[in-house]
């Protein structure tokens, strides 16, 4: 044991401390409740599916509604609150897993005397890696994009371990439980097949088939989707216990005209963003640093190399090529390899000067030059970053709901709106006597045939029915408010402004 502890034990501190410091940082900069910022509004549609054993927009995320549900049931706030640190504490693990990374490479020929600048220098890799714009951004909202990261920084530090059938199988359980995060997991297998070939081992075969039976493991997560569209709870997108319904949802049919949909004329100044986006990681210094450890890793261990490049440039295409506005959270996998290539990078500083000083200040020197990185990166984005103030998607709900009558009708049309009125009313409990209904999801029957389950009056036989005909079904029965305005039926309905809300006050001619 005391061996044990002497090897492992300032590591393991190591790993402990980045992952602590950067849980800390992000509890401290969490929003109190539910928040749009970051790009999050998908975090009420998220929260109030797992909350009810339901299903989410898809693809489903099923290891994220098991995962953060249980997390939920820490008493640490709000329920939002309690997920925001979910994200947190996915956040903190993928820091101590790329401590673990940073110390795999600073490690190589570091003598027992040395061994306290290497923890240092790793656990200041890490920490550049905690305060990274994009990973920063999500690590203090509800969604999915942390505990990814922290999925694929356990896959990369398990693929670059040496392989025995047991870890092929726990990298096979990850990566299938990281699909079940975010289908993108999938971008990373080409890389990591370059990484797992080069380690594996004499028994291919064997190995192989450990992976692939842990990865069927992991995917069976995916078993949860059927399962609660069984129990049809208030959120279930797609109606996925039918074949029809579970692979649209798996496939994320309402976002495939996305998928590589950016026009070619919008391509340059999306490269240019994506160039942008890496200074802002890291800082422009910190990606030459990075680019050094890029070349000494292609010198030395050149499929490693091959393998990282793989993946930042899976990640990257896919972003670069994904028609939204906050497709650059997609780019996020791909900082992973380069906090390597920043490890790796100051090795290379302090070797270089370790020509003129005692390897010990070179080691200072380049734990100087990281440190230097850390506290701009962090002084110039916690301005940006900090929610701990964020009142935004809580004065809404908060106006909008006192505006509401009972039993009102409320028509919505952007994500942020609905998924913030799903989370009040369903994970909240609160005001489940209205009816909120997304007009964009009218065309869907699936979503229909629950709306007349959540909202007995609007159940209608037939097709889907359009607005239009559904202000003119509802009107008189019941107040019609909308969450937005939408012009289209200002041409046939007087809409005054209420509060955050615009009531359908009456037709403009008879009908």
């Amino acid at each position: 044991m005391r061996r044990w502890l002497k090897d492992q034990g300032l590591p393991l501190l190591s790993f402990f401390a980045a992952g602590a410091i950067a849980w800390g940082l992000y509890a401290a900069t969490t929003a109190p409740w539910l928040t749009w910022a970051h790009d999050g509004a998908d975090g009420g549609d998220l929260i109030a599916a797992a909350m009810t054993w339901g299903v989410p927009h898809p693809s489903g995320y099923p290891t994220y509604c098991l995962l953060g549900r249980a997390f939920a049931l820490l008493p640490l706030g709000s329920i939002a609150h309690r997920f925001h640190l979910f994200s947190a504490t996915m956040a903190a693990l993928s820091t101590a897993m790329v401590c673990a990374l940073a110390w795999r490479e600073l490690g190589v020929e570091t003598t027992e005397h040395h061994r306290p600048w290497v923890a240092g220098l790793a656990v200041l890799v890490a920490l550049l890696w905690a305060t990274s714009r994009t990973l920063w951004s999500q690590a203090i909202i509800a969604e999915v994009y942390a505990p990814l990261a922290a999925g694929l920084a356990l896959s990369l530090l398990l693929a670059l371990q040496p392989g025995t059938p047991r870890r092929w199988l726990g990298l096979g359980l990850v990566l299938g439980l990281s699909l079940g995060l975010h289908l993108t997991t999938v971008l990373l297998l080409p890389g990591l097949a370059l990484l797992l070939w080069s380690r594996r081992g004499p028994r291919p075969a064997r190995s192989a088939l450990s992976l692939l039976a842990g990865l069927v493991m992991g995917l069976g997560v995916y078993g949860y989707l059927p399962l609660a569209a069984r129990r049809d709870p208030p959120i279930n997108w797609g109606d996925a216990q039918t074949w029809d319904g579970f692979w649209w949802t798996v496939g994320g049919a309402p976002y495939r005209s996305y998928l590589f949909g950016l026009p070619i004329e919008h391509l340059p100044e999306r490269l240019a963003a994506w160039l942008a986006l890496w200074c802002q990681q890291y800082t422009a210094p910190g990606m030459a640093l990075a680019l050094l450890g890029l070349a000494e890793t292609w010198e030395r261990q050149r499929s490693q190399a091959l393998g990282q490049l793989l993946i930042v440039l899976a990640f990257s295409a896919y972003a670069i090529g994904y028609d939204t506005v906050d497709s650059y959270v997609y780019v996020l996998p791909a900082y992973l390899p380069a906090a390597i290539w920043l490890a790796v990078g100051s090795r290379s500083l302090s070797r270089w000067l370790a020509r003129w000083l005692p390897l010990h200040l070179a080691m200072a020197g380049a734990a100087g030059a990281l440190a230097l990185l850390l506290g701009w990166g962090f002084a110039e984005r916690l301005p940006a970053l900090n929610l701990s103030q964020d009142r935004e998607s809580r004065e809404w709900v908060e106006d909008a709901l006192a505006t509401l009558p009972p039993g009102a009708l409320l028509i919505t049309g952007e994500d942020r709106h609905t998924f913030a009125l799903d989370y009040a009313q369903w994970a909240e409990g609160r005001r489940r006597d209205l009816c909120v209904v997304d007009g964009e999801l009218l065309p869907y029957r699936w979503y229909v045939e629950q709306l007349s389950r959540r909202c007995p009056s609007l159940a209608r036989s037939g097709a889907s029915p359009s607005l239009p005909a559904l202000l003119a079904e509802q009107f008189g029965q019941r107040p019609i408010y909308l969450a937005s305005p939408r012009p289209e039926l200002g041409v046939h309905w007087r809409i005054e402004r209420r509060g955050p809300l615009w009531l359908v006050a009456g037709p403009l001619a008879p009908f």
